[in-house]
């Protein structure tokens, strides 16, 4: 699968915060960089189909019969999950749509998230909830992850936990991460956009 961008802007109205972009994304692992307010999150949506450009195009290189949305995975820190349910609750419920490669509990063990299986979804830390975010992402069927910030609220605990996932899945899938880091999170990608 590969995502070609042809020429796109978005403008929110009248400011213009993506103009005339064009880029193709391969099975490799890149990193958008750039200054607040530069368009990197804006990007990202726009290459997971989150939000339509106001101009150009995004063309999905993928064989036929075969679902957009399934193909990209997206994770942010901003991104609501249903905070009545419990950890354990919702992987059940997420992969009534999204398919789960690891075994849940195994997955939990893993990541030290296991303690946590019965706490809401509402009362977990901010970093414990970024945590499991990334390991659904890691663990999906998507063809492409899109990170956005991935390291918010992660500890250095979850920060290696991030590491682990990326060295785990970098090669094996796309992966484009948005992010203002200039640690050694960037240079594990294989090429880095700047915006």
């Amino acid at each position: 699968m590969e995502i070609i961008l042809n020429k796109i802007s978005k403008n929110f109205g009248s400011n213009k915060v993506i103009d005339d972009f064009s880029f193709k994304f391969k099975k490799k692992s890149y990193a958008i960089t750039g200054n607040n307010g530069a368009g990197k999150s804006t990007l990202l949506k726009l290459i997971g189909n989150l939000l339509s450009p106001s101009s150009g195009s995004i063309n999905y290189n993928i064989k036929k019969n075969i679902n957009i949305s399934e193909n990209l995975f997206f994770a942010a820190p901003y991104q609501e999950l249903i905070s009545e349910l419990s950890v354990k609750e919702f992987l059940k419920f997420h992969s009534r749509f999204r398919k789960i490669n690891t075994d849940y509990i195994k997955m939990l063990n893993t990541y030290n998230l296991i303690d946590y299986k019965n706490t809401k979804i509402g009362n977990l830390s901010s970093g414990s909830l970024q945590k499991l975010k990334l390991l659904i992402a890691f663990d999906s069927d998507s063809k492409f992850i899109l990170l956005d910030e991935p390291t918010t609220n992660l500890d250095d605990e979850g920060k290696k936990i991030y590491k682990k996932l990326f060295r785990e899945n970098n090669k094996k899938k796309g992966i484009i991460i948005a992010t203002n880091d200039s640690d050694d999170i960037i240079k594990k990608v294989t090429e880095i956009i700047k915006i």
